[in-house]
Formats: structure tokens, sequence, C-alpha cells
């Protein structure tokens, strides 16, 4: 049976209705997290039509430059080209389908496919094949159909480039909207005004669905609970290595997260309030840097920067990421029990150089896979799957503070532990996605 034909299958099996019937206004089905079929419809359906997070341009600082990535289960290249252009090509031969670059980083001006020798440049066009008598005018001829395919869309904002692997929906500006003040709180942070990713990647592979990282993005209570190892006795975060948020109260109870709030947007994206924190910044090598941000930004500006208002960001389906930690995690699932991590440090470019290897040092402690906190946050995913295989329940709750949320500037805006932002991804984003849609209907 060919692989079309199951897919074919598979959309007949799931129709509108019954996918919709999935999700109730205050839960969802287990079946999203562990429905092998569910799971394909979303690699051809969600992956295949949201911007998807594929790198930033610093990745690739040099002409011929690129970077391995991919979009969903799609394996594509993010190169430059020798006019500093952009591109997100297919990573697939244009001849027998072969992968025509094995390697996740590199600099090539021409990409040779091992099997039959179809040379493309760095901007995929194609720059010769061998034996080309073989192909009557297929050199000559400028037919893209034998170059390297390009991703339909490709766009950037701050040097984040984001990818469709779908002709149609929002233009990226207006996919973006409201969490784009998260990453311009990011990029701002740097005196230049630009950020690099220059300081490695912390790569590993859990054995649970991608929305459960994306999930615990937007939930604030559960640092109180999955992450008490981690509270001191004053309810500290790491308190005995300067301070950090505060978990809970001096009581050991759980702090009020509901006054923090959380707040969503449009197309599925959001963000948390920031936790309250005991300690600031300081120090001759800070004072350098508020100077550095003054002298650009100026004294108010620069005060909401080091203050902000947003702890973790997430942009549906894939992207998330803090400002005062300096760091993004983007999910890429390979199955629907198995997903890979990627957590990259932010380089805040033109800030002390000491300043930025502090933060390196800090998020190998709370974020890579050997860490504090990351490490928490996996143990809880991969139980959660194990446990929603079984027979123990057919439904996933997010009822937290329901029909409590309300409007706020270009979103909406929910008490610290609403769910909210959950239930609109899957009532409203993912539902338009697996339907057809453009993913805000």
């Amino acid at each position: 049976m060919s692989e079309q034909h199951v897919r074919r299958e598979a959309h007949e099996r799931w129709s509108h209705d019954r996918l919709r019937a999935l999700v109730q206004p205050d839960r969802v089905h287990r079946s999203l997290y562990v429905d092998p079929e569910l799971f394909e419809l979303e690699m051809q359906r969600v992956f295949g039509s949201a911007w998807v997070f594929v790198g930033h341009e610093s990745m690739v600082p040099q002409p011929h430059d690129f970077i391995a990535t991919r979009i969903g289960r799609e394996p594509v290249l993010m190169t430059r080209d020798a006019q500093q252009r952009i591109h997100v090509i297919f990573n697939r031969c244009a001849h027998r389908g072969v992968e025509v670059c094995p390697l996740e980083r590199g600099n090539a001006r021409f990409f040779r496919c091992a099997y039959h020798g179809w040379t493309y440049r760095s901007d995929g066009s194609l720059a010769g094949i061998p034996l080309a008598k073989a192909y009557p005018g297929a050199v000559a001829s400028g037919d893209p159909d034998y170059s390297l395919r390009r991703v339909p869309r490709v766009d950037s904002y701050r040097g984040f480039v984001f990818a469709s692997l779908s002709a149609e929906g929002p233009p990226l500006a207006q996919y973006l909207n409201g969490i784009r003040k998260s990453i311009d709180d990011l990029a701002d942070r740097a005196p230049e005004g630009t950020v690099s990713f220059r300081a490695g990647v912390n790569r590993y592979v859990i054995e649970a669905n991608w929305k459960l990282q994306i999930d615990n993005a937007v939930d604030l209570p559960h640092a109180s609970f999955a992450h008490v190892s981690t509270v001191d006795e004053n309810g500290r975060q790491f308190g005995r290595y300067g301070g950090g948020p505060r978990l809970l109260t001096d009581e050991g109870r759980m702090i009020d997260w509901d006054a923090l709030g959380v707040v969503g947007f449009d197309y599925g994206h959001g963000y948390q309030g920031r936790p309250p924190a005991e300690t600031v910044m300081e120090g001759p090598l800070v004072r350098e840097y508020r100077l550095m941000l003054e002298k650009k930004h100026g004294v108010e500006r620069t005060s909401e920067i080091l203050a902000y208002d947003r702890f973790n960001s997430v942009v549906y389906p894939s992207l998330t990421f803090q400002a005062f930690g300096q760091h993004i995690r983007v999910v890429r699932p390979i199955a629907v029990d198995r997903t890979e991590i990627n957590i990259w440090p932010i380089w805040l470019d033109g800030a002390p150089e000491e300043l930025n290897r502090r933060a390196i040092r800090s998020l190998s402690a709370t974020h890579s896979a050997a860490s504090m906190i990351q490490t928490d946050d996996v143990e809880v995913f991969e139980r959660a799957q194990r446990a929603l295989a079984s027979a123990g329940g057919d439904w996933v709750l997010f009822r937290g503070h329901q029909g409590s949320d309300a409007p706020w500037q270009e979103g909406r805006r929910g008490l610290g532990a609403s769910e909210f932002v959950s239930r609109t991804q899957y009532a409203r984003n993912w539902i338009s996605y697996m339907c057809g849609g453009h993913g805000n209907e």
C-alpha cells in the first residue's frame, strides 16, 4: 500500500466533525498526544501551513554559509547566497530525491548529490548535470523543476527567519502580531540591537509528544511543584547562588501566580508574566552594560528593557524563548511520542563578553539535558506520555480560570493560573489548521 493511499485513508477517517469533537471548551482528547494518524495529519496540516522558525540570520553570516534543519519533518537548508540573500530550500535532489547535504552546517558554493552528481548553487539553482545529454535541455532551460525546490514562503523579523510550506496564509507580520514585542524585548537587550546564535546548542530527544512542551511554556503554577528541588529554604530558586524567582512563600506555600498573568494573541502565541525576583543584576559589569543600553535607547526605554514583563514567550507551533534567560527553544516533532528539543543561548551583540558568558553558564545549569530545571520538565512530559496511552481516562483538562480572560492590548489576558492560552491553541488554532484553515479561524 502506497504512502499516498495511507494518507488518503487517514484523511477520510478524520473528518472535520470528528476532529472538532476532540476539542471541547475545557479539555482535549488524549488521542491528540498518542494517536499516530493524528500526528501525521499535524505534520501535513499544522507544520505544513504555519510559519515555522527555521533559524537566525546569524547562523549563516557569510556568503554560501548554510545550516540544515527541518520544518516539521521536512528536511530543508537555510542558505546565504553570493548576493547575501537568505533562502530556505528543500534538502532533496531534483533527480532521484536523495538528500544533497548530509552536514548540519558549513560553507559551500555548491551542493553535489552523492548519487549521480547533480550539482546546485547555494541558492538552490541547478549548476550542472553529469551526462547532461541524457536530459535534453535540462541544464540550459532554467526550468525550476531541475533546481532544488524552494520553500513557498520565507520571511524574517529582527533576524529570526520563518518559513511556511504553504503558499497561502497570512504574511509573517500579521502572523506574529502581539508576540513581536517579545522578540523586540530580546533583541533590544543587545546594545547593537542584534543578537547572534554563536554559542552552540543544547540538543536532546524526549520520549513525548511535541505539544507537551508547548503546553508547558504557558503554564506558570507547575514551577512550584515540578521545580521544587531547586528552591532554597526561603522559597527562592537557586537562592544559595545569588537568588532567583520566588516559587514559594516564606511559609513554604505556593506564591500568588494569578497576579503575574498570562497573555495570548492570535495564531496561538502567548507569554507568561514575570515571576517575582528576589535580586536584580548589579555590579560594575552590569552598570557598564546599562550605560551601553542607555546610549542607544535612552534611560526610560532601557529601564523597560531590563525590567521586562514577559517570562516564557511562545510562537506557535514550535518556538519558545526568554529575554531574561537569553535563550530560545525549538521543538521539532519526530514521531507521536518522540520530540527533539534544541536550546540555543542568545549572544547579545555589543554587550560585555563576560555578561554573555554568564548567561551561557546559567543556561547550561538550568536548561541543558543535564540541568536542574529542564530535566524536571522532561520527566513530567515522559510520565504524561506513558499515562496518556493508558485507559485511565479519555480527556486532558485545561479548565483553569475558564471564562475569566479579557481583551488586553493586542490580545487577551488571564490570571496567572489560567489555561486559556492552551485552550485557545487547541480550540481555535489547532482545529483551524487541522480542518484546512490558516490557523486563526
